[in-house]
């Protein structure tokens, strides 16, 4: 029986345990509610922050529940099949668990970048902070832990696997050798998963020449995977200046997101050409590219901005003949960090052939460039060294991303009233060339405005509010 202390020291663990799940639950939640409101802002829709904040708690509603429903409900086995694509619904949790799985990976190392300073205060509010910052998740990996246990696939169990382990990665208060230990196991388990269950697919039999079907599209989308995870943080050590990061860790970043953009947007495609609308493949790739480009771009603003050098902008100030190398190094990180993952898409549409779409997609790249450079320029966000890690919260770069994503929907013809033949007509590649001249006018502009934003920039927010 336990002592009256035994059970108040207990209650009070829990206590700290709750009160740091809530704190962190609520900042992410402000952290949102103020990135959506600055994002609408920018693209020119103005929300009131209750807007905001009441779509942000339909979202988590709507969350639970499917959450609660994914508890209870066994669906179908035969997935999308009946959509032509020939994923069963083993497939598809299969395959959701193993991204979440990643998901919490990443999440960790988020709060380990963000709030290093709370790490070692205490074990339960850590343990506490951690899952406030991923509750949402946590939910989702219940609900995909029992989806996978009631289908009796091998590839469904490592699925499982990988989730559960994820799931306590996520929140541990782990040494970095058992996180290291953990984080490999899960990528071993997420990775015989996904070869499981795509040795054992019955669809990659049927029309599998060579040159042609699945299979060797899938051969495809996989060598592209591993180039570009291998290529991006190469390309990146080779190209960035000296003094710019450089961390193990921010390799690794760079490899694992840019590989999954290059994934999302070629399995996109290929998924695409087996529903009825065969022709919208090349622009859902399009958009799906861009839209992890949005996030890609604010992941590592730190290395690809003018805003990263934080106090030597006030030290360039002295000397105005440094703004247009800044400029322009700031430019060629963002085409390097871009570079692999735009050119094995490229070559992915070119081996489908879709020409037009290639060209498309490096004029919108182009352009993409060029619109974050200017949106950052004229929207920089001046803080103090403490609060750097903070950065991708407050910059606007993304928002280049999010208008080419926007732009690569209207040229789908919104996806219903594009004709079968469009991807082959010659208006692609007239809009191509009239994107790339913009793209060339507006860094021009960016390059000939560098002088006077310097001269205007000043610090106008020194912490948060």
């Amino acid at each position: 029986m336990n002592s009256p202390d035994v059970t108040q020291r207990r209650t009070r663990v829990y206590a700290v345990v709750l009160s740091g799940c809530k704190a962190t639950f609520t900042n992410d939640f402000r952290r949102r509610s103020h990135r959506f409101q600055d994002l609408l802002s920018s693209l020119g829709f103005p929300a009131h922050a209750t807007t905001i904040n009441n779509a942000l708690i339909f979202g988590h509603l709507l969350t639970l529940l499917i959450i609660g429903v994914g508890m209870v409900w066994t669906p179908q086995p035969a997935g999308l099949a009946t959509l032509g694509i020939p994923l069963s619904t083993p497939d598809l949790v299969s395959i959701a668990a193993v991204l979440l799985a990643v998901a919490l990976i990443q999440a960790r190392r988020r709060y380990s970048q963000s709030h290093r300073c709370w790490n070692t205060v205490s074990a339960p509010l850590g343990v506490g902070m951690r899952a406030g910052l991923v509750l949402t998740d946590l939910g989702l990996a219940g609900m995909l832990i029992l989806q996978n246990l009631r289908w009796h696939e091998v590839s469904n169990l490592l699925a499982v696997g990988a989730l559960v382990i994820s799931s306590f990665l996520v929140v541990a208060p782990l040494k970095r050798t058992a996180n290291r230990v953990l984080v490999i196991l899960i990528v071993a388990l997420s990775a015989s998963s996904l070869i499981l269950l795509f040795a054992n697919a019955w669809w990659l039999e049927v029309d599998d020449t060579l040159g042609s079907g699945l299979g060797y599209k899938l051969l495809l989308i996989m060598a592209g995977t591993v180039l570009t995870a291998a290529s991006t943080p190469v390309l990146y050590w080779v190209a960035a200046h000296p003094r710019a990061l450089r961390g193990c860790e921010l390799l690794t970043d760079l490899s694992i997101k840019a590989a999954c953009i290059f994934l999302l947007s070629s399995l996109a495609l290929s998924v695409m050409e087996m529903t009825p609308w065969p022709w919208t493949a090349p622009f859902i790739a399009l958009v799906v590219f861009f839209s992890g480009v949005v996030l890609y771009r604010s992941s590592f603003v730190r290395i690809s901005s003018p805003e990263t050098l934080g106090f030597a902008l006030f030290l360039v100030r002295l000397k105005p003949s440094w703004v247009k190398p800044l400029i322009i190094r700031s430019l060629v990180t963002a085409i390097v960090v871009t570079a692999p993952l735009t050119f094995m898409l490229c070559v992915f549409l070119l081996l489908g052939k879709y020409t037009q779409a290639a060209v498309l997609l490096a004029a919108l790249v182009a352009l993409e460039i060029s619109i974050d450079a200017l949106i950052v320029q004229r929207r920089t966000a001046v803080m103090p060294a403490s609060h750097v890690a903070k950065l991708a919260q407050k910059s606007k770069a993304g928002l280049g991303a999010a208008l080419c994503a926007g732009l690569a929907v209207v040229f789908s013809g919104i996806l219903s009233t594009a004709a079968p033949q469009a991807t082959n007509g010659p208006w692609l590649g007239i809009a191509s060339g009239g994107l790339t001249l913009v793209a060339v006018l507006l860094a021009a502009l960016v390059l000939n405005d560098a002088p006077a934003w310097l001269r205007e920039l000043s610090a106008t927010e020194t912490e948060d509010t």
